[in-house]
């Protein structure tokens, strides 16, 4: 490993609401693996409205030089999507490890909706009326003004993992990517852990307790939410730099954490999705060799 620079070679690169959170949490827990303090920068998705850091320096800067650590992790979960992050990746460290994170694409897609909508990119409560919004937003129809990036609420897309990790495999060589099950994790999260340490050639580690990080969130009042996204959109456009210290507290606060969803809607939708998803699955199960039926 080279340690003289402060370089990445670790990346967490999806799926969304796919255990993503957890994983970076877990790895930042062991001695040799240094986690970039912003988990998702979202650098090398250049065709993304979704990004955070735009300069390389700026981007560096979250990394340590101490010649301590064998990885410089980050995890921007939306490079798996993305046409062009993975590509970018490799131009810039042709050695680097990637880590996928997988589910099933029904359960993901009730999760990333509700998700969207608790950060603003999404402003359509109803999971059913969501799905059936896609072609007219395909079309750049009814896109909330919080949207960073419409090609998320194209959620077909976004939940075909198959699909994704099928382009990620074809780009990285297969010594360096390993992927992981949401449901293996949830199962035996020590055993998952220490077979992502083996891929990356690191002492295992049995950490003292596998929290679920990054659960369930609502807001108290969207109308608020709205209100404070319109405020910051409203600003940007101005030009006036600086943050909204003010919403962002108030954002803080008007939360509920780990909230049973409504899931009042999954008995006529979920047929639907079994019906969308199902080749996206086979397609799964063949770059896997892992049986899924239990997701059809």
């Amino acid at each position: 490993m080279n340690h003289s620079k402060n370089i990445p070679n670790l990346f967490v690169i999806g799926a969304p609401k796919c255990g993503t959170t957890s994983m970076i949490h877990y790895l930042s827990q062991h001695p040799r693996i240094y986690v970039s303090p912003v988990k998702e920068p979202h650098f090398f998705n250049e065709d993304s409205g979704h990004r955070f850091y735009f300069s390389m320096k700026d981007y560096l800067n979250l990394f340590t030089e101490n010649d301590s650590f064998d990885y410089r992790a980050e995890g921007s979960v939306w490079y798996l999507y993305s046409k062009v992050a993975i590509e970018n990746i490799l131009k810039f460290n042709s050695r680097a490890r990637f880590v996928v994170m997988l589910r099933d694409p029904v359960s993901m897609y009730f999760s990333l909706h509700q998700e969207l909508l608790y950060g603003g990119n999404e402003d359509e409560h109803s999971a059913l009326v969501a799905w059936e919004l896609q072609d007219e937003r395909r079309k750049g129809n009814k896109i909330p003004l919080g949207c960073s990036d419409p090609r998320f609420l194209q959620y077909g897309k976004a939940c075909s993992l198959g699909e994704q990790l099928n382009f990620a495999m074809k780009k990285i060589p297969s010594q360096q990517i390993h992927y992981v099950f949401l449901e293996d994790i949830k199962k035996d999260p020590d055993s998952e852990f220490k077979k992502v340490l083996d891929f990356l050639d690191v002492e295992s580690l049995e950490l003292e307790d596998y929290v679920v990080v990054n659960k369930k969130k609502t807001r108290k009042s969207y109308a608020l939410s709205r209100f404070l996204i319109a405020a910051t959109a409203l600003k940007k456009k101005l030009g006036i730099k600086g943050g909204l210290g003010v919403a962002n507290a108030i954002n803080k606060r008007n939360v509920n954490h780990d909230v049973a969803i409504d899931t009042s809607e999954r008995a006529l939708l979920t047929p639907r999705l079994h019906a969308f998803f199902k080749n996206d699955i086979a397609l799964l199960e063949r770059i896997t060799h892992r049986d899924l039926s239990h997701w059809k």
